[in-house]
C-alpha cells in the first residue's frame, strides 16, 4: 500500500494576515483591524472560537495533485492527508472520521463514484469531485452520484478551488445541523402530543384539570417505574384497542344456548 503524500495538520490556531504574509495587509495591525502586533483583541477570542478546523481527505492517482491540495487546505490552518490508493483512504476513514473526502478524477479518468457512494450513504461523509478540466455530463454525474459538488481546475489554479470547497464543506454542516435541529424538535413535539392527548383521557374520564390530569399520569408512571412517555403511550394503545373492540359488530341473543341448559343427563344419551 501507498504511504500518505502528506501528514495530518496542527489544530486550527487563530493566525493574522500579516502573519501569513498575505498581500495588502498591515504588518502593524492584525487581521480583526485594531489590536496592534503581539496584543489579542476581544474579536480576536471570538473569531477563534467560531472557527472549525475541517478534516479532509484527498485521493488522486495522480500523487503532485493530492499534494498541492493538500498543502492548501494546511495552509488555510486545516488538517489534510492524500492518499493515492483508496484502500489507504478508507483505513485513514475508519482511523478517523473526516469531514470531506475529495475525490480527484485526474488523466481523464472517472472518479470512484463506488467509493462516493460508501462515504456519503453508509458513513454519512460528504465528498467532492475535482477534474482538470470542465465537462457538463462529468458534473452531472457527480450530482447525480452525490457529490457535494463539481470542480474543475488546472494544477496551478488549485489555490482558487480551496476556497470554494471550505464554503461548500460550512454549507453541508450547518444543512446537516438544521436538519439534526429539526428531528429533534420533531421528536419533542411528539413526546409533547401523546403526554397530551394522554392527559385530555385523564380529564374526560375522571372529570379533572389538565394540572391533576398531568400529575396522575405522572404519579401512575412512577408506581410502574416507567418514563411518563411510555405510560401516556400504554394508556392511549389500551384506549385504543378498547375503542376497536366497542367497534366489533354485537351478536344478538334471543334465545338461550341450548348445549349450555342441556342437563348432564341429557348430554348423555
Amino acid at each position: 500500500m501507498h504511504a500518505p503524500c502528506a501528514v495530518l495538520g496542527p489544530p486550527l490556531r487563530k493566525v493574522s494576515s500579516h502573519a501569513r504574509g498575505l498581500p495588502g495587509s498591515d504588518p502593524a495591525r492584525s487581521a480583526a483591524g485594531g489590536a496592534p502586533v503581539g496584543q489579542r483583541s476581544d474579536t480576536d477570542e471570538v473569531t477563534t472560537q467560531r472557527v472549525k478546523s475541517w478534516r479532509i481527505l484527498i485521493t488522486a492517482c495522480d500523487t503532485s495533485v493530492a499534494q498541492r491540495l493538500a498543502d492548501l487546505v494546511l495552509e488555510r490552518g486545516h488538517q489534510a492527508a492524500a492518499h493515492a490508493d483508496p484502500t489507504d483512504l478508507m483505513a485513514a476513514v475508519s482511523a478517523e472520521t473526516p469531514d470531506l473526502v475529495i475525490l480527484c478524477a485526474d488523466g481523464g479518468r472517472e472518479p470512484d463514484y463506488a467509493l462516493g457512494a460508501t462515504l456519503s450513504g453508509m458513513l454519512e461523509i460528504p465528498f467532492i469531485v475535482l477534474a482538470a478540466e470542465w465537462n457538463e455530463r462529468r458534473a452531472a454525474d457527480a450530482v447525480e452520484h452525490g457529490a457535494l459538488a463539481f470542480l474543475a481546475s488546472s494544477y496551478p489554479a488549485l489555490a482558487q478551488c480551496v476556497p470554494v470547497i471550505l464554503a461548500s464543506l460550512q454549507r453541508y454542516a450547518e444543512a446537516r445541523e438544521l436538519r439534526t435541529r429539526l428531528a429533534r424538535m420533531s421528536e419533542a413535539l411528539e413526546r409533547s402530543r401523546t403526554i397530551s392527548m394522554a392527559c385530555g383521557v385523564l380529564m374526560e374520564r375522571l372529570h379533572l384539570s389538565r394540572q391533576e390530569a398531568f400529575e396522575t399520569l405522572r404519579a401512575a408512571a412512577r408506581a410502574r417505574r416507567m418514563r411518563l412517555l411510555d405510560s401516556a403511550a400504554g394508556m392511549l394503545t389500551a384506549l385504543e384497542a378498547i375503542n376497536e373492540l366497542a367497534s366489533l359488530p354485537r351478536r344478538s341473543v334471543t334465545e338461550p344456548d341450548c348445549d349450555r341448559v342441556r342437563s348432564p343427563a341429557a348430554k348423555s344419551r
